[in-house]
């Protein structure tokens, strides 16, 4: 029991430093930051992706509509202090409820894969989703690199879902 309050402790303690490292540390030049959203929508523009850049109904954090090959998706900002000064972000798209949108779908293709996860909620809605942190930035072939990393997976989701009969 003490060491699971332990890591929880801990656990707590690393979430709040992530967090006050990314207030106190500004993005350097020419690195992608989700302390800085503008970074990471030129970032996005640079490699030829649209970014506009909202604010998330949920949260009220910054939030990135983009898409690739005719699919749109969201860069959510996670880990953020007063909606700002964030530390990670979540590219993630997601799929209306469907009655082939079931946690053993999700299953499958989380066996095979290993960042892109998927989750199905209680309305079945269907979400694939890639977490990042950005402390300390990211630079502009490394961002390029997850976003392409992104959008190939995106082309397998859509090979997955041919492979499943009624999914998305």
């Amino acid at each position: 029991m003490m060491i699971r309050a332990i890591l929880a402790a801990l656990a707590m303690t690393f979430v709040a430093a992530s967090a006050k490292a990314a207030d106190k540390e500004p993005c350097a030049p020419n690195m992608v930051c989700a302390s800085a959203p503008q970074s990471v929508i030129n970032a996005l523009q640079k490699i030829g992706y649209k970014a506009v850049l909202t604010k998330s109904d949920t949260t009220g954090n910054p939030m990135i509509e983009s898409e690739a090959n005719g699919q749109g998706f969201h860069i959510f900002f996670y880990e953020c202090e007063d909606r700002k000064s964030c530390a990670s972000l979540q590219f993630n798209l997601a799929f209306a409820g469907e009655e082939a949108n079931t946690p053993q779908l999700a299953n499958l293709w989380n066996k095979k894969m290993r960042f892109m996860q998927m989750s199905v909620d209680d309305q079945k809605i269907l979400s694939v989703s890639y977490d990042l942190s950005t402390i300390g930035g990211l630079n502009g072939e490394n961002f390029a690199d997850v976003a392409q990393w992104w959008v190939r997976m995106l082309r397998e989701l859509h090979t997955f879902f041919d492979e499943h009969p009624g999914a998305p």
